[in-house]
Parts: C-alpha cells; sequence; structure tokens
C-alpha cells in the first residue's frame, strides 16, 4: 500500500504550483491534483507529477472538491494542500520520521501550524502563524464537509479527535501580489454570502468570516464576526485563541484599550504559559507610556518561548511574531527612546543574529555604529555575523555600506564581491559620490538623466548632494530639462540651483516646502563626512522644521552633543516640534532630572494632548501638588483608560 497521498484542488496556478509539487518529491507516494476550470498550463503542469489529473466542475463548495480528491486517494495517510503552500525540503526527515513511526487511528487527524508570509519579501517579518487539520488516516469515514474554510469530520454521530503536531506547511496565498490575482476575497465572499442567507453559519464561520474581512482590511467587520463567533463558543477549540488574538488586536487598532485590555487579562490570561499574553500585555504597558511595565512583559514574552523551544514544545500559540519578533522590535525602541543605548544594541543584536538577511535590522545597527564606533570595530562587528567568504553575505554588506555612505565599509566589502556584481546607474552614482570621484560622478550622473528614463526622487538626491559637493549645476540644470510632469523635480531642482548659487528663494517660505528633501540632503552631508558642506547648505536652507529634524535624527543614533545644541537653538526661539518635546522629556526623566522632563513633557500634552503614552512619566516626575492638575486632563482626554486596571491603580497610588 501507498503511504502519502497529498490532495489537492486548484484553479489557474500555474504561478506556483510547480514549486509546491517539487517540494513534497520524495515523500509523496501519489498526486492527487483536482482542476475547478483552469483556463492556463495548470494542467500541464500537474500532468509532469501525477497522471491523477481530475477535471471537476466547480460547485461553489471547497469540501465537495476537496472530498472528489479524497476519493482517488489510494496511501495510508493523505496531507491536503494548496498551490501556493509548500514543504521545506530541509524537514523532509520529520515528516518521513512521523510517517513510519505513527500508527493511523480512524478516529485522529492531525493539525499542523500553517506559516504565513504576509510581507512583500522573503526577509520581511510578517510572518503568521494559523492552526489546521491537513493530515490525517485514508479511512472513508474521514470527509470533509462546509462549504468554504471546509473542516474534517466523520459524520455527526461519530467523534474525530484532532492532535497537534508540529510538522510545518508554509503558505504565501496572502501576500498582497497574490491576493490581488486571484481576487480570493470576492470569490470566498460570494460562498459566505449564501451561507448567511441560508442561515447555515457556525461560530467556526462567523471566525472565519472575520479573517476574511481583516484580510481584506474591512476592520469593523472582522471586529463584528469575531464577537459573533466568540460569544458561546467553547474555549477548547483550536480556533479559540486566534478568534481571541484577532478580536484584541482590533480592539486595541480602534483605540478600545478599555475592552482590549480586558479581553487580554479576563480571556487571554488562561493562556499565560505562552508568549502572546505577556507581548499583548507589554504593548498596552507601552502605548500608556508605562515603559518598565513593558519591558518587563516584553522580556518575559521572550524568557516563555526560549524555555518552549528548549523542551522541543509549541513555540507559539497563535503567531510567532509575539514570541521574538514583536518583543524584540518593541525593546529595542524603547531603550533607544529611553537613550539607553546598551541595552537597544544587545536587543538589535539578537533581531540580527536570528535573521541576519534582514537588510532593514542590518542598516539600523550598521547605521548606529557608524556614528558611535571606529570603522575597524564595525567591521569586526560585522564580521563575526557574516561570512565575508560567501559572495551573498558580501555583496549585502557592500550594498549596505553603500547605503549608509560608510566609505571604509565600501572599500572593504569590496574586496570580498564577486566581480560581476551589477549595480545600477543609481548605486554606481552613490559609489563615486562614497568614493569623491568627480568624473564617475558626472558619467553615471548622465545614465541618469537619460532623455526618456524617469527621474526617481531618491536619484535626484545623490545628484542634489553632489552638486552641492562640487559647485557644479550642470546636471542639475539638465533635470530640470527632462523633470516633464514631475513638477516636484522641477521644483526641486530650481531651488536647488539658487542654494547653490546662493540665491534667496524668490518666496520666503518655499524652501520649507520641502523640508523632508532638505533634511535629507543635509543627512548625506554628514555621513559623507563633509562636514562644511554640510554646515553651509544647513545654513543656507534652515528653518525650524529642519533643526527639528535633524536634532530628532542625531538623537536617534545617540550624537548627543550635536542634538542637544540643535535642541538649545530651538528651545530659545521657542521653535520646539512634538517629537523634541517628547525627546526631551523622556531623555531627562530617564537621567533623573524630573523638574526638566516635566517642563518638556508639560509642554508636549500641551501642544498635543492626545499624546496617551506621555502622562505616566508626566504625572511620575511632578511634584505632587501639581500631580493632580495632570490626572485631571488624562481623565478628559482619555475618560475610558482611567478605567483599565492598571492605570487604576497607578492613579489610585498617586492620590495616596
Amino acid at each position: 500500500m501507498k503511504r502519502l497521498s497529498v490532495c489537492m484542488i486548484v484553479k489557474d496556478e500555474e504561478e506556483l504550483l510547480s514549486r509546491c509539487l517539487d517540494s513534497v518529491q520524495g515523500i509523496a507516494d501519489e498526486i492527487i491534483v483536482v482542476d475547478t476550470g483552469s483556463c492556463d498550463s495548470t494542467k500541464d503542469i500537474a500532468r509532469k507529477y501525477t497522471d491523477k489529473v481530475i477535471e471537476y466542475d466547480w460547485s461553489h463548495d471547497f469540501s465537495a472538491a476537496r472530498n472528489e480528491s479524497l476519493r482517488h486517494a489510494t496511501g495510508q495517510w493523505i496531507l491536503v494542500l494548496d498551490a501556493d503552500e509548500y514543504l521545506s525540503i530541509d524537514e523532509h526527515h520529520e515528516w518521513l520520521q512521523f510517517l513510519e513511526s505513527e500508527p493511523p487511528m480512524n478516529y485522529l487527524a492531525y493539525t499542523l501550524p500553517i506559516i504565513n508570509f504576509t510581507g512583500e519579501k522573503v526577509y520581511d517579518d510578517e510572518i503568521s502563524a494559523s492552526p489546521v487539520t491537513r493530515l490525517f488516516p485514508n479511512y472513508q469515514g474521514i470527509y470533509f464537509e462546509r462549504p468554504i474554510h471546509e473542516q474534517l469530520t466523520r459524520g455527526s454521530d461519530k467523534k474525530l479527535f484532532h492532535k497537534k503536531i508540529d510538522l510545518k506547511i508554509y503558505h504565501t496565498g496572502y501576500q498582497t501580489q497574490r491576493v490581488n490575482e486571484k481576487d480570493k476575497h470576492e470569490r470566498n465572499m460570494s460562498i459566505f454570502n449564501e451561507m448567511m442567507k441560508n442561515q447555515q453559519m457556525s461560530d467556526y464561520d462567523w471566525f472565519t468570516l472575520g479573517n476574511q474581512y481583516r484580510y481584506a482590511q474591512e476592520d469593523q467587520q472582522a471586529l463584528d464576526c469575531y464577537e459573533k463567533a466568540i460569544k458561546d463558543t467553547d474555549t477548547h477549540s483550536v480556533w479559540y485563541p486566534h478568534c481571541l488574538v484577532g478580536l484584541i488586536s482590533l480592539y486595541f487598532k480602534q483605540d478600545r484599550l478599555l475592552l482590549s485590555w480586558k479581553w487580554t487579562e479576563e480571556r487571554l490570561s488562561q493562556f499565560d504559559n505562552y508568549a502572546e499574553y505577556y507581548t499583548l500585555k507589554a504593548i498596552h504597558y507601552e502605548t500608556l507610556g508605562f515603559y518598565p511595565q513593558a519591558i518587563e512583559n516584553y522580556q518575559k514574552a521572550i524568557e516563555i518561548a526560549e524555555v518552549r523551544a528548549e523542551n522541543d514544545q509549541e513555540i507559539w500559540l497563535v503567531d510567532p511574531m509575539y514570541s521574538f519578533e514583536m518583543p524584540v522590535q518593541q525593546l529595542i525602541s524603547i531603550y533607544f527612546s529611553l537613550q539607553d543605548n546598551q541595552k537597544a544594541i544587545y536587543w538589535l543584536s539578537k533581531l540580527l543574529n536570528k535573521n541576519s538577511k534582514n537588510p532593514r535590522v542590518l542598516l539600523k545597527m550598521t547605521d548606529w555604529l557608524s556614528h558611535n564606533e571606529q570603522s575597524g570595530s564595525v567591521i569586526q562587528f560585522l564580521n563575526q555575523i557574516y561570512d565575508t567568504n560567501s559572495k551573498t553575505d558580501s555583496s549585502l554588506l557592500f550594498k549596505i555600506g553603500l547605503a549608509l555612505g560608510q566609505k571604509e565599509l565600501v572599500e572593504h566589502y569590496s574586496e570580498h564581491t564577486p566581480a560581476n556584481l551589477t549595480l545600477s546607474p543609481a548605486e554606481n552614482c552613490r559609489l563615486a559620490l562614497v568614493q569623491l570621484d568627480q568624473r564617475s560622478f558626472n558619467q553615471y550622473g548622465l545614465e541618469l538623466l537619460h532623455e526618456g528614463k524617469e527621474l526617481d526622487l531618491h536619484s535626484w538626491i545623490q545628484i542634489a548632494v553632489g552638486s552641492f559637493i562640487w559647485k557644479d549645476t550642470r546636471l542639475l540644470q539638465k533635470s530640470i530639462g527632462i523633470s516633464g510632469q514631475n513638477t516636484k523635480l522641477g521644483e526641486l531642482s530650481a531651488l536647488m540651483l539658487q542654494v547653490i548659487q546662493d540665491q534667496e528663494p524668490e518666496e520666503g517660505e518655499f524652501a520649507s516646502k520641502y523640508t523632508d528633501e532638505w533634511f535629507t540632503i543635509a543627512k548625506e552631508l554628514f555621513v559623507l563626512k563633509q562636514y562644511e558642506c554640510y554646515d553651509q547648505f544647513v545654513n543656507k536652507v534652515q528653518t525650524t522644521d529642519l533643526v527639528n529634524k535633524l536634532a530628532n535624527y542625531f538623537y536617534s543614533v545617540n550624537r548627543m552633543q550635536i542634538s542637544l545644541d540643535y535642541y538649545s537653538i530651538l528651545l530659545k526661539q521657542e521653535a520646539l516640534d512634538i517629537h523634541s518635546l517628547i525627546n526631551l522629556g523622556l531623555y531627562h526623566s530617564s537621567h533623573g532630572y524630573t523638574k526638566e522632563a516635566v517642563d518638556f513633557l508639560a509642554l508636549a500634552v500641551q501642544m498635543q494632548p492626545k499624546q496617551r503614552g506621555l502622562y505616566y512619566s508626566l504625572i511620575n516626575c511632578a511634584d505632587p501638588t501639581d500631580r493632580e492638575k495632570y490626572v485631571a486632563l488624562f481623565h478628559e482626554e482619555f475618560p475610558d483608560f482611567g478605567k483599565i486596571s492598571f492605570v487604576r491603580e497607578f492613579i489610585g497610588q498617586i492620590h495616596v
């Protein structure tokens, strides 16, 4: 008897079907593909892998189609997959070990985690997990029911038990491009609408309909469905914690923190042996500025996940991001905000070691280190994580150094990059800037400005920076001529010409319209170590908005002397913006300068009373005679938040 039958239903899946079928080669003894009406090459691709390709007339019922695939299976075990799912070849041995050692029982099916990649890129941290029952013994008494989000059953009079196992299925079906291509939402909604019309909706169906709305970013409809699903359901249902976390997340997103906290403490607390409970608690603490409590709970979440991993237990309850990525990212953010840079860098290093191929994390780490360490130390640190003999690693590090304008990193890693590494004209232009090679800069700048080629803002920034360094306006003048319908770049080029030529803008406030662009140019001049040019440029285009942006940038990378100098100028001008006030308030609070902290935090809440995360620090640091005033302001702005248990307890202690 054959051991494993892989059963699928497909339609127009030529893009992904091969990946799925390749991933089961070596463990599947047969593959059954039920095609529900493909108009592309799906059936031809399937026939390369199996002779069991069955054409089936679609009846708007997933269970009927699934059961048709089961009817043709002859293996001892059945694994159900979709075309946008796949197995990891590296995990084949685990699948084979299970199939060889597990005795099939006609009343037992197996629930596996599907790892969903919902980001735009492979390295994105947008990963979620959901349990699905897809593996079961091939007995005629086990079949699918329900038209959508179909479920396995043995019939109404026989119980089918579910056992969790850690064999994984990987899924990319909800990445943005795939949703647009397949119109899954419209297809699924037509089935749900028919079920609601016929009053066929169970608690589970309301949950899956909520998921459908959530993927479509229709949050209120999703919330309504989750509320209906969870009202009277069995808390031991496999899908219950997923519905619960979805409900909490949507309440939180709508700023209904009293409800999101209530459900966390009253319902999610029954799963306090998982990281999700502590991460969601920490998010509430952090949102309301209770940073010590947030830090404690984020660390607790990470510890629990690590202990579960060490004990070979299921690591997450609902979603892997709650067990590591999210708590670590939030710890990094909090520690940087509080200027506890040593701890921020520690957690940033942990995140980078977990996923060294994520360029966003690597960029943030290298940017901060480059401002605070010698180049040799930065290279030594990176070489502990990356293999410079690897062309992939060395190319990544080279491009990170290039993006950050770090000449020493570019020169070091260029020695290890492949000779045939292809750079775009924009990257070559950037390389010429880093190397201060004006001739090459002009050559690649002309390529960027080639007639008929649209110029993007990033490329224009490179041209503007080089033009200012060498006081050469030829590329900028040419860029005006090809800007075409891009009015913004035309205006920017004209203004930049005036800056280089020491002319005053015709309209006094016109330059402030492009503060973001002036900030980026100034930052580029600084990281390229063109300090004289940097000072010249900032003096020429200086606005309070620009100075605030520069002050906050230097604060974020621990260049505190420069940052505080800018803050002092803004303070004298009474021109500190909300971000500057928050940074100064938290800086003074974390260093024990409570009087100064209150001065800045009070100004911040006066400027933006809805800054809910500031009141805890403000009330904590305030003189006892002033605390009542700030407590009253908090209650006025957030009447419901005072009912949250930890907020109520804090305010009660203040009154005492």
